[in-house]
């Protein structure tokens, strides 16, 4: 018996071992299929193994149900997550159709550029599917409504587009869908199918027409419509205030107009209505009364529409869930004095509400996060308890007519990390009230002094704008040692000496400097780092002076160098050939000199370049045809010179995430409000440096995150500023200098140019015909030249022209007919003797010059443009060559063939002679002069 039980003690350990071995091996075999699949999937993608953090972990010597991203059931594998693998390229369709029970498939945050797989409308038992942010682009298939067991499905931050497919409505049982931040467009289709949704985004698309009770029809369940950043118009369904469940309420950013005035809301106190944002849209009217009845109401955003009236805001009294308010921009008068009780608010707006005082009520809200008082009539001083919010992340005080500050500003509590004063009256010394702030912006005022440790509270500071003010002596060495500064404006003020070195030279963090209109002289060190960090520099308007310094080379990432407007002596910088990221560059009015000609070309272009100002220079010789060929971005070729439309935008925080720019500029006021009304009372301040953290990287439109060149440009006859630059406007200037010779036809493939000024020159030789080439042109100015010949009929055709100057030419014939050409008045035409027809009083009467043809008055400048008083130097090298001398004196074109080619000689000869144009008995001369540098 003992034996037995020995042995039966020795063989059940044995067996439960082999039981344990045969469960394993029959779970692996009925996965090993599925295994195989996956492992064939990740073969087949490409993706970053770097940074990968679930691909990578796959192995066949696992069981797949045990690997990262995988969710398995019954030994099946039902949920798959492949988000955040930095995958690119094409997916492996047959290994995803044949999982055949799959019901979760989550590919988000990737980067395929291409179509949906097919195969994925075959996993019929799907239920969730997100392929947000993904690039996935083209319409959506109507094959997408097989996938009849969906309840959510995610195609945000795309690149779809066309209408959504009559089959879409097919997915009945969907309870969240988001197709926002993609390209869709088209009427909204009926929605009634879908009796079960709850959560409904439609943002940012190009969706248009009205939205009526028929969309809504039998969707009880709904509690998120989120349609903003679209095109929908008409009246708001008041409809959409019958839905019991709703919550989330946005429909801004689009083009709603008419009246809310006796708008119903029936049954307001049932309503589950916590946020509703009708903002930037055409809204008129007073703000309807029943807004202010619903009692979960804790965000209300009226901002950027027409609304008038007068708005008391003791109405919000009963709104005691209300967190955040916006009725900025409007044409409200907002009477904010009243007595009681007001709700703890975290984010109030009320710019451009005709207040004349700061509202007594803001002293007790202490959850204060957010305020918004611009574009009001507030007068006098700033009171010192509004420095006294514990957690303020945003101030903005300004265009008022604040005058100064109340003291005392020891041990104030304030944490403000974005605090604007600009367009106000303050004067003295600029106020330190934090040492958190990342935007600080005090332009346009009177202030004249800058603290000396104000090094000290700029730990933190991303943006600093002291811009339009009335400071003096030299700028302090304090503002080089700020570790986190981006960007630095100083500009329209009185500073004088020199910069400092360690501005430009060290620029360290800086990513825009901008010193324009000041009184700055000497010259710049030609020292600046490898390091180099700029994308904008601008130092015009000042008494700078020396040469362009070439060490500019190191910064790669330089998109507008702006040098205007000083007392620069140097050459043409071809150097900066190596900044293939510039855009715009800006010489004009220095002492430049010498051709523009850019020798040993080594295939650098400035291929990005597409604003280009060297006027009222002493540049000379002829317009080089390479040199224009690089200019790619000014051949209207989107493909070589990328993206061409909205505003030159700057990265100053280094931003290079996947989130697309124009989608974050349309959301952020929404999603700023948002997070900030769900922060407590009590939080602390880590919380808050972290949401402003996350707004910096991913929000940085606000608060200075993009900066905008300010240019100023002669444009259509009239100097313009361009405070923001369009990085589809294309603009050459080359006037007021002595380029000589026929106008090259490289310019003429410039086919993207806005603006053309090439006057006060001295060109000769006919207008191109090619000049028809230039179908964007708006303005042209060829005035004040040698050109000769008859106008080509291809300008009759710029359908843009607005603007032409032809004057004091030596044109002949007849102006061309057209019906542009006959808008511009006689001052385009005049100082052409020879030529006839409307708008000039000159009539043709018989003689017409073949369209083309160079015109018998060519070389007319040339050949009447020797005046003795000029000869004297090159006589002087001829003595002793008397056999010369006698056909000099009697054979014109001797004369002057010889008087042009020594001139060239001695030019080579000596680099101390260089070319200059000088006017006398009314003509213009060129000759030689001795360069002092």
């Amino acid at each position: 018996m003992r034996f037995h039980l020995v042995l039966l003690s020795f063989f059940i350990p044995l067996c439960l071992i082999n039981l344990s071995f045969n469960i394993y091996v029959a779970t692996s075999h009925c996965l090993g299929h599925q295994q195989v699949l996956l492992l064939h999937m990740k073969q087949n993608l490409q993706f970053n193994p770097t940074k990968s953090k679930k691909l990578v972990t796959w192995n066949q010597s696992e069981d797949c149900c045990e690997w990262n991203g995988v969710t398995c059931h019954n030994e099946h594998v039902i949920g798959l997550d492949l988000s955040e693998e930095f995958i690119s390229g094409a997916l492996d369709n047959s290994s995803l159709s044949n999982l055949e029970s799959l019901q979760d498939l989550n590919l988000a945050y990737n980067d395929f550029q291409s179509s949906i797989p097919s195969e994925i409308f075959k996993i019929e038992n799907l239920r969730y599917l997100n392929l947000s942010n993904t690039n996935f682009s083209g319409s959506l298939p109507g094959a997408i409504s097989k996938l009849k067991k969906l309840s959510t499905l995610d195609l945000s931050n795309c690149q779809f587009n066309g209408t959504l497919p009559v089959s879409f409505s097919g997915l009945i049982e969907l309870v969240h869908l988001d197709l926002s931040f993609n390209n869709f467009t088209g009427p909204l289709p009926s929605l009634n199918m879908f009796k079960n949704l709850k959560f409904l985004s439609l943002f940012q698309n190009g969706f248009t027409g009205p939205i009526t009770t028929t969309h809504w029809e039998g969707l009880l369940n709904l509690t998120s419509i989120h349609f903003g950043d679209n095109t929908f118009n008409g009246k708001v369904p008041s409809s959409l205030f019958t839905l019991l469940s709703l919550r989330e309420l946005i429909l801004s950013h689009n083009r709603f107009s008419g009246s809310l005035d006796e708008f119903p809301i029936p049954n307001a106190s049932l309503s589950a209505l916590n946020m509703v944002d009708l903002s930037n849209n055409e809204l008129q009217g007073p703000i309807p009364m029943s807004l202010f009845r619903l009692p979960s109401l804790g965000y209300l955003h009226l901002s950027l529409n027409q609304f008038n009236g007068t708005l008391r805001l003791d109405l919000l009294q009963n709104l005691q869930n209300l967190r955040a308010l916006g009725i900025s921009h409007n044409n409200l008068s907002v009477n904010a004095t009243f007595n009681g009780s007001f709700p703890s608010l975290v984010v109030l707006l009320l710019g451009s509400c005709k207040l004349r005082e700061f509202p007594a009520f803001l002293r007790n809200q202490s959850q204060l996060r957010a305020l918004d008082i611009s574009n009001n009539q507030i007068q006098g001083t700033i009171p010192n308890w509004i420095w006294r919010f514990e957690y303020m992340v945003n101030m903005n005080l300004s265009n008022n007519f604040l005058t100064g500050l109340d003291g005392p500003f020891e041990n104030l509590s304030s944490s403000t990390f974005v605090l604007d004063l600009h367009s106000n009256q303050l004067q003295g010394s600029i106020p330190i009230l934090t040492k958190n702030a990342v935007y600080l912006d005090y332009s346009s005022n009177k202030f004249m002094f800058i603290p000396p440790d104000i090094r000290e509270y700029l730990n933190y500071t991303y943006f600093l704008s002291l811009s339009n003010n009335s400071f003096h002596g030299k700028i302090p060495q304090s503002f080089c040692g700020c570790p986190t500064l981006r960007m630095l404006d100083l500009s329209h003020n009185s500073f004088n000496g020199s910069i400092p070195e360690c501005l430009i030279s060290r620029s360290g963090s800086l990513r825009a400097l901008n010193i324009l209109g000041n009184k700055l002289s000497g010259s710049i060190s030609d020292t600046i780092s490898s390091s180099c960090n700029l994308r904008f520099l601008n130092l015009n308007e000042n008494l700078l002076e020396g040469t362009i310094p070439k060490s500019l080379i190191n910064c790669k990432s330089l998109q507008v160098l702006n040098l205007g407007n000083n007392v620069f002596r140097d050459r043409f910088p071809c150097f900066l050939r190596n900044i293939s990221a510039l855009q715009v560059l800006i010489l004009r009015s220095n002492k430049l000199h010498g051709s523009i000609r850019c020798q040993r070309n080594n295939g650098s272009t400035w291929k990005m370049l597409h604003i280009v100002d060297i006027a009222l220079n002493d540049f000379t010789g002829r317009l080089p045809g390479p040199l224009l060929k690089s200019w790619i971005a000014m051949k209207g070729d989107e493909d070589d010179s990328g993206e061409k439309s909205g505003n030159l935008f700057f990265d100053i925080y280094d931003f290079h995430h996947s989130v697309r720019y124009k989608d974050l500029l349309a959301s952020i006021d929404k999603v700023l409000v948002m997070k900030l009304a769900q922060l407590q009372v009590g939080e602390p301040l880590s919380t808050i440096e972290n949401l402003f953290s996350y707004f910096v990287n991913a929000y940085q439109f606000q608060w200075g995150g993009s900066y905008l060149d300010s240019v100023t440009v002669v444009s259509k006859g009239l100097q313009m500023n361009l405070v923001k630059i369009l990085a589809v406007f294309t603009f050459l200037d080359f006037s007021s200098n002595h380029f000589e010779g026929s106008i090259p036809e490289e310019v003429m493939s410039l086919r993207a140019i806005n603006v053309l000024n090439l006057s006060h020159n001295a060109f000769s030789s006919h207008i191109p015909s090619s000049l028809g080439n230039l179908t964007q042109i708006e303005s042209l100015d060829l005035s004040s030249n040698n050109l000769s010949g008859v106008i080509p009929t291809e300008i009759a055709s710029l359908s843009f022209l607005s603007v032409l100057n032809l004057s004091y030419n030596h044109l002949v014939g007849k102006i061309p007919t057209g019906t542009q050409i006959q808008t511009f008045e006689e001052d385009s035409f005049v100082g052409n003797e020879g030529l006839c027809g409307p708008p000039l009083n000159k009539n043709c009467g018989h003689v017409e010059l073949p369209t083309g043809a160079p015109s018998s008055y060519a070389g007319y400048e040339t050949e009447s443009s020797i005046d003795w008083n000029f000869l004297s130097a090159e006589l002087g090298f001829t003595i002793g060559f008397g056999c010369v001398i006698l056909p000099l004196l009697l054979w014109k074109r001797w004369r002057l063939w010889y008087s042009k080619h020594v001139d060239e000689l001695l030019f080579r000869m000596f680099p101390q002679l260089d070319f200059v144009y000088i006017f006398h008995g009314g003509k213009k001369y060129r000759t030689l002069k001795w360069r002092f540098n």
